[in-house]
Formats: C-alpha cells, sequence, structure tokens
C-alpha cells in the first residue's frame, strides 16, 4: 500500500457527527481515556461541541467506555495511531474541524508536543507526570509560548508542575477526574447480607499491595465483622499470580475475579463499571511504600471511589492525601479489615460526605474551565 494510499485509509476511519467542533480532543497513547470524561460533561455544561480522535489501541484493550457515557455536542472516535500517515490524517482532520482549542489528554512527551506545533491554536493539555514535561524540551517550548494551559488531577501535582516549569505559574489547575458511573439513578445499600470491596486499577504487586492483602486475609478472613468479598476487575501484570496466591492460601471465599476478554487479557469497561456500580466499598490498596501517589502523582483507585461515591477503606494519610474521609484501618496494618469499622452507619456517613466532595468538585471543574477558556 502506497503513503498516500495509507494515508486515505486513515482518513476514512475518522466520521464524525461534527463536521467542525469548538474543541478536537487527542489521545495519543493508549491510555488515561477515562481521565477525559469528567472534561467532556464540562463541555456538554459549558455548549461546547468537542470531536474526541482516541488511540485505536484503547478500543481494542477496554472497549468503549464512551458507548456507556455519553455527553451532548460530544463525539469519540478510535483512529489507527501507529506510523506518520496516520498522524497526518488525524492532522488533517483537525485543521477540517477548524478547533478553537486543542485539548491533549497525556501531554508529557516530546513526540506528540513536537506534532502539536503545526497548529496555531490554544492548547489545554493534561499533566500526569511533571517530570517527565519538564524533561522534554518540545513541551517546555509549549509551557513558554503562552499557548498552553495547563491540568492536573490534584492540588500537590499542580503544585509540582508549576516548580518545575515556572512559566506555567498563572496557567495549571486542577481538574477532579470524578466522572466515572453513566448518568442515572445511583442505588447504594450499606447493609448487604455480603460487603462487596472493590480494588479498582490493574493487578500489579508494585502499585496495589496485593501481597499485604493476601497475607493479612490468611491470618484475618476467619474473624472478620461482618462477611466479606473482594471483587477484581481488571487483568495486568500479576493477574496470575494474585490467582495462585489466592488458591495457595484457600482464599477463594474472599474474591471475585471478573473474566478477563480472551483477546485483550483485560476486563472491558462494560463489565468494570457494572463492578463499579454494584460493590459497596473500595480498597485503593496503596502499598506503604509508593509514597508518590500521595505526593507526585494521583491513583486511579481514588479516583473511582470518589467518582461513584463509594466508601474507601484506607488509611488516614490516603484521605488527607485526597480530600476525603476513609472507613479508616491502621497505618501499620493498611489492608487489615477486620479492623475497620464497617457499619452500616459508617458505611452511609462516607457515602454521603464522598456525594458531596463529587458535587463540590465536578461544579470546580466546570467553573475553572469556563474561566480559563473565556480569557484565551
Amino acid at each position: 500500500m502506497t503513503t498516500e494510499s495509507k494515508f486515505a485509509a486513515s482518513m476514512s476511519q475518522i466520521v464524525s457527527d461534527n463536521p467542525t467542533a469548538d474543541i478536537s480532543c487527542l489521545q495519543m497513547e493508549a491510555v488515561h481515556e477515562q481521565v477525559v470524561a469528567g472534561f467532556f460533561r464540562s463541555f456538554a455544561e459549558l455548549g461546547l461541541t468537542c470531536n474526541a480522535h482516541f488511540n485505536r489501541r484503547i478500543l481494542k484493550q477496554n472497549g468503549d467506555l464512551f458507548q456507556l457515557l455519553s455527553y451532548p455536542g460530544v463525539h469519540v472516535d478510535y483512529p489507527v495511531m501507529e506510523g506518520a500517515h496516520c498522524w497526518k490524517a488525524i492532522a488533517s482532520r483537525v485543521v477540517d474541524e477548524d478547533p478553537k482549542f486543542i485539548f491533549m489528554n497525556t501531554l508529557q512527551r516530546e513526540g506528540i508536543a513536537k506534532w502539536i506545533e503545526q497548529f496555531d491554536r490554544d492548547v489545554v493539555g493534561v499533566i500526569h507526570n511533571p517530570k517527565l514535561f519538564a524533561a522534554s524540551e518540545a513541551c517546555i517550548q509549549l509551557a513558554e509560548s503562552g499557548r498552553l494551559t495547563a491540568f492536573c488531577l490534584a492540588p500537590y501535582v499542580v503544585d509540582k508542575l508549576k516548580d518545575a516549569v515556572p512559566s506555567l505559574r498563572d496557567r495549571a489547575h486542577v481538574h477532579y477526574a470524578y466522572e466515572v458511573l453513566p448518568p442515572g439513578v445511583d442505588e447504594y445499600e450499606s447493609d448487604p447480607g455480603v460487603l462487596n470491596i472493590l480494588i479498582p486499577g490493574a493487578v500489579n504487586y508494585s502499585n496495589r499491595g496485593f501481597e499485604g492483602l493476601i497475607d493479612t486475609l490468611r491470618k484475618t478472613h476467619s474473624n472478620l465483622p461482618r462477611p466479606v468479598k473482594f471483587t477484581i476487575a481488571a487483568g495486568g501484570p500479576d493477574r496470575a499470580r494474585l490467582e495462585q496466591d489466592i488458591k495457595d492460601h484457600d482464599l477463594d471465599a474472599c474474591f471475585d475475579l471478573m473474566p478477563l476478554d480472551a483477546r485483550s487479557g483485560r476486563v472491558p469497561y462494560r463489565l468494570y463499571v457494572q463492578c463499579l456500580s454494584r460493590c459497596h466499598a473500595i480498597m485503593p490498596l496503596l502499598p506503604q511504600g509508593r509514597q508518590d501517589y500521595l505526593h507526585q502523582k494521583v491513583t486511579s483507585g481514588v479516583l473511582a471511589g470518589i467518582g461513584a461515591a463509594r466508601p474507601m477503606i484506607c488509611p488516614e494519610n490516603v484521605g488527607e492525601a485526597y480530600g476525603f474521609e476513609p472507613v479508616l484501618v491502621p497505618s501499620d496494618r493498611p489492608f487489615d479489615v477486620s479492623e475497620a469499622d464497617l457499619s452500616s452507619e459508617t458505611l452511609q456517613d462516607r457515602r454521603q460526605k464522598l456525594l458531596r466532595i463529587r458535587e463540590r468538585g465536578l461544579e470546580h471543574n466546570t467553573n475553572t474551565l469556563r474561566e480559563t477558556l473565556s480569557r484565551r
């Protein structure tokens, strides 16, 4: 296939409900797409149209989250993003859309920042890793051009970005990425027969304390204050190891593992969102050694918990970092749910407080976007 025919094929994949749009949104890497949902909600509330082009690998890996979460004026498609011809096709589509702004999710790498240079438009970018952003010459040039408005997902990440990139001090803001469940009735039962505790995110023993949880349950599962089952709704590099640990320690009754897609090895969004809507509590399961999730970047487990307004079982320092009141477990035994107050009254109390936090966060997101975009 010639370069021109590849270009034509790439263009044919990008079909939009909005011939033009106020915002062209791009996710070049096959990660972090769920973060954009909260921005889409605010765009719709502000009456802005948006065409979003996400890497096709997201669709293959996780399914289409935005069939479950849809917003007026927002269109999402999934073109292939492999090779120069694909990037050329997407650039051509952005030009045709004639947006007021270009929105880049995961803006922190040299190649993507260089690609943006071709457009004479202001840029809104989500920066997940200030250290990576600051290490890129093209990212720094974009920041110093005055065209970039940056968003991070926690106040302490914004502070890190401002320290690393002083030119963004007046143009870096926090966005609370709490939009997770589809709109509609969100029923919550605080006194079920079996308490369903969801552990969100990939099964990775380095990023989450699965080893500590297994070791704790091995000693305490027969002494829990009420029947508990942990739901695992993800694949990951250590999923097989977790399954073996559960088997080896005879803990099958404590876990409910969602089936993996045969091709991707992951749990599709459709099933994950069901698990999130049905759970009674969430355990972020942050390892004691991963202080970076409290000071430098965010964990999707906490964002999912606030988005779904589900009580979160964790030590006090996690709640302090993210601004919520947890169902407490001891800091020296952070995976010991036998020490947690799992009463119906406590769960309902935390649930109501998280609903208020979520509402304030979503209101903040829309107001901040309204103010920042009106200045551009």
